[in-house]
């Protein structure tokens, strides 16, 4: 049976991108209970997170879309981004065989 280590191309990306999408959703569910400008600690670890992946969302999506929509929209694109790394790997790179 071969590692899980031979195929960490595969695994550490994905596991990047997975745990992204799972903050952006904590940060939302956040949001709709935490003052935006509140200095709970883990809002602002959540934050000190997930601004810099909101920013490059800000940049692409139409200055009309509200900033609490932001959140979903990039939680959307890393979503089309985990399936498009994996559907690469499927055809070129080290994908893990199934049982």
């Amino acid at each position: 049976m071969e590692s899980t280590l031979a195929y960490w191309v595969f695994h550490l990306p994905n596991f990047i991108l997975a745990a992204l999408i799972y903050t952006l959703i904590g940060r939302y569910i956040m949001s709709l209970f935490i003052r935006p400008q509140s200095d709970m600690v883990i809002w602002v670890v959540f934050r000190q997170i997930t601004d810099p992946i909101l920013r490059l969302v800000q940049m692409i999506t139409p200055a009309v879309v509200p900033p609490p929509l932001v959140n979903l929209f990039a939680i959307i694109w890393l979503v089309i981004l985990r399936f498009a790394f994996f559907y690469v790997m499927r055809l070129y790179g080290p994908l893990p065989a199934t049982a």
